[in-house]
């Protein structure tokens, strides 16, 4: 059976809504070569679409607060301030290494909020948009390019939390320093592509939104978020086998010369770029279907 679907051409300006595209029930990958071909095609002309909604979002997320932008970095800031009285309350007492206990924490909440919100940002890429999907031939491209754009804006502007915690805590950043943004990229390239992964069930099934509400407590526990743990306990052992662990540390090792290695964020940056291509393309395939199931 031939394939009824007609690829829409590119289109350097905005997506035609006049225009209609046919999905039917045969594989997109059947002809691999043909899809990852329309695929780059898609991801060129996808930008405007990217734009405005990126655009769109950001004013959406903080036109009626009253704090506007600093709400990307309120929770780094309170959590530092929370730090801080507990480490003079000496409530902390097992040290972070050649740093202060607080100083590890900020870094640490850093990198974890930059991967929660690439997961939260990507996960809602259907759902958010099911009005949209339902009644117009978006660019599946627009709306996930989009989604990472936004969590890289949280991420660049919690990064100026990060400059102020170096000077704050007087920490002297090494000379290695600039290849710790291979770790945050990753951070948030992986909370992405987790995302993506997830983006197809959030938008028929609500499970996904009930396990977010303990996800990060779960990330927490078993991420060294805010606390170092000692060599040989059940928590080093945890966290030897999780995979954000590597690249936590050794940007943290990039950072501020750090006790660790620091291959392993260099070398997540391939791979959680690989995993967000891989989501994307899972997502692409996933897309006719999630849209008819929003039409039901």
């Amino acid at each position: 059976m031939h394939s009824l679907e007609q690829e829409l051409p590119p289109n350097d300006t905005e997506y035609d809504e006049g225009q209609l595209q046919l999905f039917t029930s045969a594989s997109r990958v059947h002809n691999l070569p043909a899809f990852i071909h329309s695929g780059v095609a898609d991801l060129r002309a996808a930008w405007p679409t990217t734009s405005r909604f990126f655009k769109r979002g950001l004013a959406q997320k903080y036109r009626y607060s009253s704090l506007g932008l600093l709400w990307a970095v309120v929770p780094s800031i309170i959590t530092a301030t929370v730090l801080i009285a507990s480490q003079k309350a000496k409530v902390i007492l097992h040290g972070a290494g050649d740093v202060p206990p607080a100083f590890y924490g900020v870094f640490g909440l850093a990198l974890a909020q930059t991967f929660l919100d690439g997961m939260n940002a990507a996960k809602n890429v259907f759902s958010a948009n099911q009005f949209l999907l339902r009644r117009s031939n978006v660019p599946i491209e627009g709306l996930i390019g989009a989604a990472v754009l936004d969590a890289a804006f949280s991420s660049l502007v919690r990064m100026l939390v990060l400059v102020v915690a170096f000077l704050f805590f007087s920490v002297s950043p090494s000379r290695t320093a600039p290849l710790a943004v291979c770790g945050l990229l990753s951070s948030l390239f992986l909370g992405c592509g987790a995302g993506l992964f997830l983006a197809p069930i959030n938008s028929l099934k609500r499970d996904i939104e009930n396990i977010m509400g303990f996800l990060p407590w779960i990330l927490f526990a078993i991420t060294p978020v805010f606390v170092k743990p000692s060599a040989g306990s059940p928590a080093a052992a945890l966290y030897a086998i999780n995979p954000l662990s590597w690249v936590f540390d050794s940007t943290r090792t990039l950072a501020y010369n750090a006790h660790g290695h620091h291959w392993p964020a260099v070398v997540a940056l391939p791979a959680s770029l690989a995993v967000l291509a891989v989501a994307w393309a899972a997502c692409r395939v996933w897309h006719p279907y999630v849209v008819e199931r929003l039409l039901v």
